[in-house]
């Protein structure tokens, strides 16, 4: 039995999407594909996750008169699985919390023209 994908969202830093079986779409887990690191998160992990991002954005954004710009140090991002961090710059925090916050907003519009059309 051969998995396929269907696509959320894709940015230059990773992409989003759901695994489908046969013919059904399986919605209960998001896929996240980044650097060469992949990990499947409910919707509330992914909201979870996009807040530690937002959080580690916030208490690390500095070198705003450096000329690497927030590109050479990596900062230790807590993930919504208690035994894994991921090193990021704050430059790669960004794209991450643009990847995640852009995946949330297209699932919550699906879920409304999908509860909307019903009515």
């Amino acid at each position: 039995m051969m998995k396929e994908i269907q696509p959320i969202y894709q940015n230059e830093f990773g992409v989003s999407f759901y695994w489908k079986t046969e013919d059904q779409l399986l919605r209960d887990k998001i896929q996240l594909v980044f650097k060469e690191t992949g990990l499947q998160l409910n919707p509330n992990e992914l909201a979870d996750f996009k807040c530690l991002i937002e959080d580690s954005i916030h208490k690390n954004y500095c070198c705003d008169d450096c000329d690497l710009k927030n590109n050479c140090t990596k900062y230790l991002l807590k993930t919504p699985f208690q035994e894994v961090d991921l090193a990021m710059s704050i430059n790669e925090l960004i794209q991450m919390n643009n990847l995640i916050t852009t995946t949330l907003f297209k699932i919550e519009l699906e879920k409304y023209l999908w509860d909307t059309s019903r009515n």
